[in-house]
């Protein structure tokens, strides 16, 4: 026996509940697209973009790069680099290797167009993230891409970040 007010009820119902989980997830993915940069990074991997016809000789310079050596020191524990963005628009980056200090770099930083900008007085050259793109930013992960030799190759090098937890 059909039940006409019941099979008419079930339609907006189940609407009804669609409707809030897509709220949900377009809740969340906002939420997640709008992670700040503010906090703690750890460099975890440096990796390279680069059109599928890169001449040998390019190759063999990615792959003997120095990226290989950190993402070596990164993944034994011995190297690590930090950065902590801070929401007054300042910023530390720390390198360790072994426990000792390596380098450090302090400065002030923006963003603008999904592009980050620093500057630092520590440095007579670029400071290390300015002109980097944001191509990702979630609560637990940050990647940045810049340019590496001449911008008509396409040549990218790639920093994935981690957020670490907040210092207590």
């Amino acid at each position: 026996m059909l039940i006409p007010w019941l099979s008419t009820r079930r339609v907006p119902v189940l609407f009804g509940c669609l409707t809030t989980l897509l709220l949900l997830l377009t809740a969340a993915g906002t939420a997640q697209a709008q992670a700040p940069l503010t906090g703690r990074w750890s460099l975890r991997q440096i990796a390279f973009e680069a059109p599928a016809t890169l001449p040998d000789s390019l190759q063999e310079k990615l792959f003997h790069s120095p990226a290989a050596e950190t993402n070596i020191g990164i993944s034994n524990g011995e190297l690590t680099l930090v950065v902590e963005f801070r929401p007054d628009s300042t910023y530390t980056y720390t390198t360790t290797r072994g426990g000792r200090l390596v380098l450090t770099e302090q400065g002030t930083y923006s963003v603008r167009r999904n592009q980050l900008y620093t500057r630092s007085s520590q440095t007579t050259d670029d400071p290390l993230f300015n002109g980097q793109l944001l191509l990702e930013l979630t609560r637990r992960k940050l990647l940045l891409q810049t340019p590496i030799w001449q911008p008509e190759l396409q040549i990218f090098e790639q920093l994935e970040y981690v957020r670490l937890p907040a210092k207590k």
